[in-house]
């Protein structure tokens, strides 16, 4: 299975845990591939990089984008979408569609107020653990 997560959902888990740190387990026990195109990846890394500055967690931040770097699917985005409250979230829709993804993870209101998108759903992390637990 093919998913996206959006950023938020991504950094929760690598810094303060929880359920989307479940999520990202399951990632690295190779339940699913997490995709990303560049553009996402950029912000991947720029959000890592800014907090774990501010939290001190320089360590962290090495060993789990060095994981995102060798596990991630890189793919190119081949679709676009503009129809989200916030553009800056259109490329989360985007990517997944341009995966071939059945589910994008997210947080963010502005991406959840779809539900769905072209056989997409969009579904929080909480929706995402009570199919795979």
């Amino acid at each position: 299975m093919r998913i996206v997560v959006d950023t938020n959902v991504l950094v929760s888990g690598i810094f303060w845990g929880g359920g989307p740190l479940r999520l990202l387990s399951a990632w690295v026990a190779g339940e699913m591939e997490l995709c990303a195109t560049p553009q996402v990846l950029s912000e991947y890394c720029d959000v890592i990089d800014r907090l774990a500055v501010r939290c001190d967690r320089q360590d962290l931040a090495k060993r789990w984008k060095s994981f995102i770097f060798e596990h991630l699917v890189l793919i190119e985005e081949t679709r676009t979408y503009h129809g989200v409250r916030d553009p800056k979230d259109d490329k989360f829709v985007a990517c997944a569609l341009s995966a071939g993804a059945t589910i994008l993870v997210s947080g963010d209101d502005d991406l959840l107020t779809l539900r769905e998108v072209e056989g997409v759903k969009i579904i929080k992390v909480a929706e995402w653990l009570k199919g795979h637990i």
